[in-house]
């Protein structure tokens, strides 16, 4: 392995912990290397991005994101991409995306002989196993980095550096109430401080109220019945839903956080019935309580509908919520618009 002058391996991060968090972000580039994995996508990503950030504000990076069986297949590619002096930039940043268990001898020897003068390296990985060699490999070494990402963990440092970065003040009680509001369902931290902070606009003092306000949720029959056409991807069920909500001038903005509210329920119990919970006690662990007629509609999505199409559906209505308020046209036709597209994408998961 190539070392750069000023990095030593004897400062070695090996598996980073959350009171490690803080030391590894200080300088993520001292690593060279660093192994992202677990069921929380939505931290994996938002640390992603955040080493993207931290490495790019200071040197010039070219960004390469590639398949991990892709370069398992091709590792002769990958050991020329990471142990060359790239032509056009400073340095390269290549992310492999969707790890898997099993780290091959060619894979590994590229890894090994990675550049880190001139080159980075961002694993992205799901759950590994205890004896995954990808996950051994990250652990043990002498100067990468392997941080643990799950939805278990608790969020409250994420939320005060979000909230500190972005020089938002509050108090003790609603810091606590904005965490428990995310950890729920944390896949959707980052979207959602991202859109609080879009809610407060100039102001930089976060109440209660804000926050009752932000994550409002509304039950009308036909908003039930948006997430219902949504989850199915019919259209036509849709349309009248829509129809319905919109003529009786329900903001477009609310009918999306309504749908939020209702997968964010939806990716709790499926995450809960995945780890071997019972569909009822996962029922009863939902805080605030399910309302009773949504009970049997979601036990029902539960057993029908994929995971990670409930993780696409999330990520799309959040981008949506987005659009609509940040939109100078008509919120109708756009949430329509959009709606449009994410339940044409439903459908052609389904068939």
């Amino acid at each position: 392995m190539n070392q750069c002058l000023g990095k030593s391996p004897e400062k070695s991060y090996v598996k980073v912990t959350a009171s490690k968090l803080k030391d590894f972000f200080s300088n993520p580039g001292a690593c060279g290397s660093v192994l992202l994995y677990g069921n929380d996508y939505s931290r994996i990503s938002h640390y992603t991005q955040k080493i993207i950030n931290l490495l790019t504000s200071k040197e010039e990076f070219s960004v390469l994101r590639t398949e991990f069986s892709h370069a398992s297949k091709e590792p002769e590619q990958l050991f020329v991409d990471l142990s060359t002096v790239p032509m056009f930039h400073q340095k390269s940043l290549v992310i492999l995306t969707d790890a898997k268990d099993s780290l091959s001898p060619d894979l590994r020897t590229a890894v090994d002989n990675l550049n880190t003068c001139h080159c980075y390296v961002i694993v992205q990985a799901k759950e590994l196993s205890s004896t995954s060699s990808l996950r051994t490999y990250y652990n043990n070494h002498v100067m990468y980095a392997a941080i643990a990402c799950y939805k278990e963990d608790n969020i409250n440092n994420i939320v005060a550096e979000f909230l500190a970065e972005n020089q938002v003040t509050y108090n003790t009680e609603t810091f606590a109430l904005l965490c428990n509001l995310l950890q729920t369902s944390n896949a959707c931290i980052q979207p959602e401080l991202e859109k609080l902070l879009l809610y407060l606009g100039t102001k930089r003092n976060l109440s209660i109220e804000d926050l009752q306000e932000s994550f409002a949720a509304d039950f009308d029959p036909a908003l039930d019945d948006i997430c219902i056409a949504i989850a199915d991807g019919n259209l036509k069920s849709f349309n009248r839903a829509a129809d319905a909500l919109l003529q009786n001038k329900i903001a477009a903005v609310l009918i999306i956080r309504s749908s939020i509210k209702y997968f964010m329920t939806l990716e709790y119990l499926l995450r809960k019935v995945r780890s071997g919970c019972d569909i009822n006690t996962a029922v009863k662990s939902v805080q605030p309580p399910i309302f009773f007629r949504l009970v049997a509609q979601l036990k029902k999505h539960v057993s029908t509908v994929p995971y990670q199409m409930v993780q696409l559906i999330l990520r799309r209505l959040h981008e949506a919520e987005v659009q609509c308020k940040l939109s100078d046209s008509s919120q109708e036709s756009m949430y329509r618009h959009l709606m449009y597209t994410l339940i044409l994408s439903v459908q052609q998961i389904r068939r």
